[in-house]
């Protein structure tokens, strides 16, 4: 039996991550391996996910380079000398789980869809790599992935798990509002934000919000964060981690400077805002702003102008199920022929 070592890096990999490991059982058999790191909500969410065994490994270290080179090079070192026993690992464009497996001789397979991304770093090493066709497939053999190596899917990484998604319908229970609109702030920390001199708009925007009367989910990552919402009414902050589907279904608006967390209300139907503070914007979000399925602006009249026209559209859930057919297909295709 095939032995699948998954690693998840950061928060929004648990819904996906899990949606490969949950759908991938009805087509082959397998024996599984868990491993994340600390990273703002990941291990919470991963103990609300699973009774499976999680082994943490590692930590992020912020947003200074050299501590990124200092925690990329150790928690290597600790994957390595922990990860032994697997024949495939599946990431989300984890370094550790590339590299492990190419220096054992095993077999990788990595999911992304970033374009801006350095693939580089682990594109050369990389078995086999899914991307969705949004991305010009030019872009990423020029960061190295290998043409053969490629396959490009027809849609969004989101898709792949929002298929299976069922809304928890006790979840208003946890908030005090029946109506309220989401706030996530912006990642200053990510590699994405090149420039030091990025402000954030999140406190403005939680201000502006409360003062036009909307009721606010906000979802901070970091303990900044947090003091954004001092001296806001109408706000709530969960205790602990909520589950961002539900938060994002049952929401007026998810307005967020993450994009994995606009992408899902995009594709459930919320009115999604964006205000993404990279210096460009992904293709994947360029191809969702064309639908009009999504908002990008970082300009708070704006956002709040456009929050006030905007409406709820119907889930495609037969598109969402389609994707994720197309992705497991081809991942059991790869799998098996490894196997023969």
């Amino acid at each position: 039996m095939v032995k699948i070592w998954f690693d998840i890096t950061n928060t929004p990999q648990v819904h996906f991550i899990f949606a490969l490991k949950n759908t991938l059982s009805f087509y082959i058999p397998y024996q599984c391996l868990i491993t994340t790191r600390e990273f703002c909500e990941t291990t919470k969410l991963l103990e609300q996910k699973t009774t499976d065994k999680i082994e943490v490994i590692g930590m992020h270290r912020g947003k200074s380079k050299s501590k990124k080179i200092i925690g990329l090079i150790s928690r290597f070192n600790k994957v390595y000398r922990i990860i032994k026993d697997y024949d495939i690992s599946i990431s989300c464009g984890s370094e550790d789980a590339v590299w492990n497996s190419y220096l054992r001789r095993k077999k990788s397979i990595t999911f992304g869809d970033n374009d801006l991304a350095k693939q580089w770093t682990y594109g050369i090493f990389v078995s086999f790599a899914f991307f969705p066709d949004a991305i010009d497939k030019d872009i990423l053999i020029r960061q190295g992935i290998n043409r053969d190596k490629l396959y490009q899917y027809h849609g969004y990484k989101e898709d792949i798990y929002l298929a299976d998604y069922i809304p928890d319908e006790n979840f208003k229970d946890q908030i005090p509002f029946n109506n309220y609109v989401v706030v996530r702030p912006e990642n200053l920390q990510a590699n994405y934000i090149k420039n030091d001199t990025v402000k954030p708009i999140t406190p403005r925007l939680l201000r502006e919000l409360s003062k036009s009367g909307y009721n606010i989910l906000y979802l901070p990552r970091y303990k900044i964060d947090k003091e954004y919402a001092k001296g806001i009414d109408h706000i709530f902050i969960p205790d602990e981690p909520v589950n961002g589907l539900d938060a994002c279904y049952f929401a007026d608006a998810v307005l967020t400077g993450a994009g994995t967390f606009a992408r899902e209300a995009a594709c459930l139907g919320v009115p999604a805002f964006s205000f993404f503070a990279g210096k460009s914007l992904l293709a994947v979000d360029k191809a969702l702003i064309r639908e009009r399925k999504m908002i990008w602006s970082r300009d708070i009249n704006e956002i709040i102008s456009s929050l006030k026209k905007s409406e709820r559209q119907n889930v495609d859930l037969a598109r969402c199920k389609a994707v994720q057919e197309e992705v497991i297909s081809k991942l059991v295709e790869v799998i098996q022929s490894w196997e023969k």
